[in-house]
């Protein structure tokens, strides 16, 4: 049944038939009781505060150890916790929601302690409640509080990067004088932090905190060039990464002119496809099509793949589209990564192309990504292509047999099978083995290997 069809027909039913379901629920299904008093006390914020209370205590008491497969369900319970404040508090009584929240998220490092969080579900369920906190802080707006220093103070305690929302959306609780207030208090810092002196092998961990929570703050006022300061004044002068963080915060905040200072620059060549890709950003914003057509191009010749191509021909007016396909088609026929070759060539059409290439090059793919050669495989069976497709299944065979994965041999058995298909289908297997002679190498070299044997037989 369609949500749409169910809200249909709840809404023929009599609050009587509801309430007695909600009862049995209550009675027969513990998991929902929370929910389900949050939801009877929806008209009652006091009360539904106080039962609220007692959720965030008992988590606050918790002692047992969540793996990580109990954590996403922990997480969800969290998650659950913070819509019952949220939806149920937030408007009626923001000051009650605050209060919730803020004891929420003091908890924040006993849960961690004892939580396998390797999922990041628990972390990300303390993330949302710091966009709540500040909902609710706006909500309430006491003016008796200093909400520049509980923000501060709050910040002092992300020892766990769970906190890490608070100052970029500071600008939902602060207005923008308290932001450069507070702006001014990490740069002096920071200042400060780096003007004592090094210890050797010490990170200055108060100069790292300060310069990280400057930049955040540039978020909230959407300021990049605050952002670029908080970089410089530890680093005068950038390396590509630090460039390339400037750069993508210029782009973020539409002002590419300020990013080509940087993009003019000769960076290392390990970084120029990265200095390529952000100039492609700054043509797109400034409507600079000849350059983007330049920066695409080039683009293009480094990865030679097809959805590098793509965005070429995108860039490209509709007469120069044909010679750049046959212009690709040839440097894809000529080699390079056989991957991106042979992906390219069959996106274009080229399947008998593509396949020559593979069959030519086929001792190349035991070289190969796993995942991109099954991709690869499946494309050119679906293709009809069926000697490149056994060039590829072989190569996956083997890497399965050859590392001894036995927990991957139903996948081994289930290529095996798909070999002797397509051999049904091939006449001529030159350069390749026939499948006979593969078969009889594969007895010879992996002939041990009895649980894979075992499959392929029963």
């Amino acid at each position: 049944m369609s949500i749409d069809k169910l809200k249909e027909k709840l809404a023929e039913l009599d609050a009587a038939t509801l309430r007695e379901f909600i009862l049995d629920l209550y009675l027969g299904y513990p998991d929902l009781n929370d929910k389900i008093e949050a939801l009877a006390l929806s008209n009652d914020p006091a009360a539904l505060a106080k039962t609220l209370d007692k959720r965030i205590k008992s988590l606050r008491r918790g002692r047992r150890f969540i793996d990580y497969r109990a954590s996403f369900d922990f997480a969800r319970e969290l998650e659950a916790l913070l819509a019952d404040i949220e939806r149920g508090l937030l408007v009626a009584s923001p000051k009650q929601a605050f209060d919730l929240v803020d004891r929420f998220l003091a908890t924040a490092e006993s849960v961690l302690n004892r939580v396998d969080d390797s999922g990041g579900a628990v972390g990300e369920v303390y993330r949302q409640a710091v966009l709540l906190w500040l909902k609710a802080a706006a909500g309430w707006r006491d003016a008796n509080i200093d909400w520049l220093e509980r923000i501060d103070q709050l910040y002092q305690q992300n020892d766990y990067g769970v906190l890490d929302p608070l100052l970029p959306n500071a600008h939902l609780l602060l207005t923008p004088d308290q932001l450069k207030q507070l702006a001014w208090r990490y740069e002096n810092a920071l200042r400060r932090a780096l003007k004592s002196p090094e210890q050797e092998d010490k990170v200055n961990f108060v100069a790292l905190h300060s310069g990280m929570a400057l930049g955040q703050i540039a978020d909230a006022l959407q300021d990049p060039a605050l952002y670029e300061r908080s970089v410089l004044i530890h680093s005068p002068q950038p390396n590509p990464l630090q460039m390339k963080s400037i750069c993508e915060k210029y782009l973020q905040y539409e002002q590419p002119e300020s990013a080509m200072r940087y993009l003019n620059q000769v960076w290392e060549s390990r970084f120029e496809h990265d200095r390529l890709v952000l100039l492609d950003k700054v043509c797109v914003q400034m409507g600079d099509r000849q350059q983007l057509k330049q920066i695409r191009s080039r683009l293009f010749q480094s990865e030679q793949s097809y959805a590098s191509f793509t965005r070429y021909l995108e860039a490209l007016d509709e007469d120069e589209k044909e010679k750049a396909c046959r212009s690709a088609i040839k440097q894809a026929e000529q080699g390079g990564n056989i991957l991106r070759s042979a992906d390219l060539l069959l996106n274009l059409g080229q399947t008998e192309s593509a396949q020559a290439l593979v069959v030519a090059r086929h001792q190349e793919l035991a070289e190969c990504f796993y995942d991109s050669l099954l991709k690869l495989a499946k494309a050119f069976e679906k293709a009809d292509c069926n000697l490149a497709a056994t060039a590829c299944y072989r190569a996956l065979l083997l890497d399965i047999l050859t590392q001894g994965r036995s927990k991957a041999y139903g996948h081994g058995v289930r290529y095996y099978k798909k070999l002797e298909v397509l051999a049904a289908s091939i006449k001529v297997f030159k350069p390749l083995p026939p499948h006979d002679a593969f078969v009889q190498q594969l007895q010879s070299d992996h002939g041990r290997k009895k649980s894979f044997w075992g499959r392929l037989a029963s």
